[in-house]
C-alpha cells in the first residue's frame, strides 16, 4: 500500500491495517493461534478507532458503525481462539505435570481447539480481500476531515466515560462481568492515549498511571486464564456423576487462585482509579 498522505491520525490506523491485512492473508493459508491473537488485537484497534469516528461525526454514527460489520463475526470468533489458547496455557500450568491423570480432559481441549480453529478458518475464507479495501476506503473517507480539536474532544469524552464506569464498577463487589468490562475499558484507554501521542497531543494520564494500568491489565490476563480454565473444566466435570479426587484437587486450587487474583485486582483497581479520577 502506498504511504498515506492524510493526517497523522490515519498513519496510526495504517500501521494496524497493513499488519492486520498481512496476518489475514497468512491465516487464509494456515491458521495459527499466535497470528490469530495478533489479528484479533488489530481488529480491536479498528473497533476503537471506528468508535472515535462515530464520536467525531456523531450525526453519521449509524453509517460509520456499519464499517466494521464484515469483520464483526471474525473478531468475535478470534477471541475464541485466544480463549482456547488461555485454557491450554492453564492446563499446562496446573495439570500437565500429571497429565497421565487427565487424558480425557486433554482430549476434550484438543477437540474444542479443532472445532474453534475450523470455524475461524471458514470465516476467514468467507471474507473476500475486497472487504479490506472497502474498510480502508471508508476509514479514509471519515478520517480526512477530522481536526486535532475534534479528535481531542472525542477522545476526552470516551475516556471520561470509561473512567466514570471504572469508578462506578468498583463501588460494589467485583464480579466476572465487571472485571471483563474494566479490562476492555483499560485497553481502549491505552489505544486512545497512543492515538493522542501520535498526533502530537499530550497524554491525559501520567507515565506512572500508565505503568499501573499495564500491571493491572497483566494481572487481569492471569485472572482471565484462571477463569476460563475454571469454567471449561467445571463444565466438563458437571456432566459427570462422580468427580475423582485428582480433579477435586485441581478445582480447589483453581478456586483458591481465583479468589486471590480477584482480591488483588480489586485492590489494584481501587488504587488506580483513585489516581485516574484525580
Amino acid at each position: 500500500m502506498e504511504p498515506s498522505t492524510l493526517p497523522l491520525v490515519l498513519h496510526v490506523f495504517d500501521k494496524h491495517y497493513d499488519a492486520g491485512k498481512v496476518l489475514f492473508e497468512e491465516l487464509s493459508k494456515k491458521l495459527k493461534s499466535k497470528k490469530s491473537i495478533e489479528l484479533e488485537s488489530h481488529l480491536e484497534f479498528f473497533r476503537v478507532y471506528i468508535q472515535l469516528l462515530e464520536r467525531v461525526h456523531f450525526n453519521k454514527k449509524r453509517e460509520i458503525g456499519r464499517i466494521f460489520t464484515p469483520f464483526k463475526e471474525l473478531h468475535k470468533n478470534l477471541r475464541k481462539v485466544k480463549h482456547i489458547r488461555f485454557i491450554q496455557d492453564g492446563y499446562i500450568t496446573y495439570m500437565q505435570a500429571n497429565k497421565h491423570d487427565y487424558p480425557e480432559y486433554e482430549k476434550l481441549i484438543s477437540s474444542d481447539k479443532h472445532r474453534v480453529y475450523s470455524e475461524v478458518y471458514e470465516l476467514i475464507l468467507s471474507i473476500p480481500l475486497q472487504k479490506w479495501e472497502d474498510l480502508y476506503r471508508n476509514i479514509w473517507q471519515y478520517s480526512k476531515g477530522m481536526s486535532i480539536l475534534s479528535i481531542n474532544t472525542a477522545i476526552n469524552q470516551i475516556i471520561n466515560e470509561e473512567v466514570e464506569f471504572f469508578n462506578f464498577g468498583t463501588k460494589t463487589r467485583l464480579d466476572a462481568q465487571t472485571i471483563s468490562e474494566i479490562y476492555k475499558g483499560l485497553k481502549k484507554v491505552t489505544v486512545l492515549e497512543k492515538i493522542r501521542l501520535a498526533i502530537g497531543l499530550n497524554s491525559i494520564f501520567t507515565h506512572k498511571v500508565h505503568q499501573e494500568i499495564d500491571l493491572l491489565v497483566k494481572e487481569m490476563v492471569n485472572w482471565h486464564k484462571n477463569q476460563l480454565l475454571l469454567q471449561h473444566l467445571g463444565s466438563h466435570l458437571g456432566k459427570k456423576e462422580d468427580i475423582s479426587k485428582k480433579y477435586q484437587t485441581v478445582l480447589a486450587f483453581l478456586q483458591k487462585n481465583h479468589k486471590e487474583l480477584t482480591k488483588d485486582i480489586d485492590n489494584r483497581c481501587q488504587y488506580l482509579f483513585t489516581k485516574m479520577l484525580n
